[in-house]
C-alpha cells in the first residue's frame, strides 16, 4: 500500500513538471494575436534530449520573428515615482531648485498638447494646469551663451572674435547639448509624447534646467552650473581647430605687420615619396630668419596653408604649452567682462 502512494505521488510530481514545461508562445503581428502550444514533453530541468533541443530551437526563431521589445519607460513597470526623480536630479547636482520650476524644465509641448487631447477623448472639459519648457529654454540659453562668451574672451584675449564664436558654436551645438544630456541623467525625467526622446528634446530640457536654475536662485548659480557642466568639454581639444580660417596666410602676413615683423617666408625643409601616391612635404614658415610654425601636407600648398596655421596659434598664443583652462572653483570667483568683446579680423588688413 505505501509502494502504491509512493508510485501516485512520484506521477504527480512529473505531471507538475511537465504542466510548468509546456510553453506558448504569443505572436503579434499586424496586430491580431496566435496562440502557438509546442508539443513536445520534457521530462525535466536538466533534460538534454533531442526534443528539449528543437524546443529551444523554435522559440529562439520565434523571439526573432516578432523582434525586439520595444524600449519603454521605467513608468511602465509600476514602480516610479516622478516627483522623487525630480527631487533627487537637483540634489544630485547640489543645487536648491524650486520643485516645480524644476518640473516644469522637463515638460515638453508635445507632451502637453498630448494631454488636452486624451482630455478630449474621456468628453472631459477641463484646464490643464502644465505649462512647457519654452521659456525656461530661452532663458537658460541666453544666460549660457552670455557667459560662455565672456568666459572665453577673458581665457583667450588675444584670439578673434570669429575664434571666440566658433568655439561657442561647438559648446553649444545641438550635439554637444545632446551628449551632456544623456550623460547626466535627462532621459527617463523628460515629459514628452515619444519615448525615448529624441535628441532636440534634450537639447531643449538641458536648456530649461539652467533657466530653472535662474528661477530658483539666481544667475551666478546658473552660470556656476554653466561653468561645471558646458566649459569642460573643452578639455583635451584643440580649439584652434575649430575656427575655419579662410585665408590663413593673409592673416599671417597681417599679424606680422601689425608687429613691425618681416613678411613671412614659406620654405621647403623635406620632403619624401615624392614620385609615389602618398608624398609628404614639411614647410615651414620664416620671418626674420626665424621659424614661426611648420607642417606636414600631401601637397606644398596644404602644408604651406597648415604652416601658417601653426604660426597663427603662436603669434595669438594658443599653443598646447599654454596654461590650462581654469575650472572649478577657482574659476568660480573670476571677474568676467560681460560687455568686452575681442578684436575682429575684419579690422586688420588680410589682403
Amino acid at each position: 500500500m505505501a509502494a502504491l502512494q509512493c508510485v501516485r505521488s512520484l506521477s504527480k510530481v512529473r505531471y507538475n513538471v511537465l504542466h510548468k514545461f509546456s510553453a506558448a508562445v504569443m505572436v503579434v503581428e499586424n496586430k491580431s494575436v496566435r496562440r502557438y502550444s509546442t508539443s513536445h514533453q520534457l521530462v525535466g530541468k536538466s533534460s538534454n534530449s533531442r526534443q528539449h533541443l528543437s524546443y529551444l530551437y523554435e522559440l529562439y526563431h520565434r523571439r526573432i520573428e516578432v523582434g525586439p521589445e520595444k524600449e519603454r519607460h521605467p513608468s511602465e513597470y509600476g514602480c516610479w515615482n516622478h516627483d522623487a526623480e525630480i527631487y533627487a536630479f537637483g540634489q544630485r547636482f547640489g543645487e536648491d531648485f524650486n520643485d516645480m520650476v524644476l518640473k516644469e524644465a522637463f515638460v515638453q509641448r508635445c507632451f502637453v498638447e498630448q494631454e488636452i487631447e486624451k482630455q478630449k477623448d474621456l468628453g472631459l472639459d477641463m484646464e490643464i494646469d502644465m505649462t512647457d519648457n519654452e521659456i525656461l529654454a530661452e532663458k537658460g540659453y541666453s544666460l549660457a551663451s552670455r557667459f560662455i562668451k565672456a568666459y572665453l574672451r577673458y581665457s583667450f584675449p588675444q584670439l578673434f572674435e570669429e575664434g571666440i564664436s566658433a568655439i561657442h558654436d561647438f559648446l553649444l551645438s545641438d550635439e554637444m547639448l545632446f551628449h551632456i544630456g544623456c550623460n547626466i541623467g535627462l532621459k527617463e525625467l523628460i515629459q514628452s509624447a515619444t519615448y525615448p526622446p529624441e535628441h532636440p528634446t534634450y537639447v531643449t530640457t538641458l536648456k530649461a534646467v539652467i533657466g530653472a536654475l535662474i528661477e530658483s536662485q539666481n544667475e551666478k548659480k546658473a552660470e556656476d552650473f554653466v561653468l561645471d557642466l558646458i566649459i569642460p568639454q573643452l578639455v583635451g581639444i584643440d580649439v584652434s581647430e575649430l575656427w575655419n580660417i579662410e585665408n590663413p596666410m593673409g592673416l599671417l602676413c597681417a599679424l606680422l605687420k601689425e608687429q613691425n615683423l618681416g613678411e613671412p617666408e614659406a620654405r621647403l625643409l623635406w620632403s619624401s615619396a615624392s614620385n609615389t601616391i602618398m608624398p609628404l612635404h614639411h614647410v615651414g614658415i620664416y620671418s626674420d630668419k626665424k621659424l614661426l610654425g611648420k607642417s606636414p601636407g600631401e601637397t606644398i600648398s596644404i602644408a604651406e596653408d597648415m604652416a601658417a596655421r601653426e604660426a597663427i596659434k603662436k603669434l595669438l598664443n594658443m599653443t598646447d604649452n599654454r596654461s590650462p583652462l581654469e575650472l572649478g572653483d577657482k574659476a568660480k570667483n573670476l571677474e568676467l567682462d560681460f560687455n568686452k568683446t575681442n578684436r575682429s579680423v575684419s579690422e586688420l588688413n588680410c589682403s
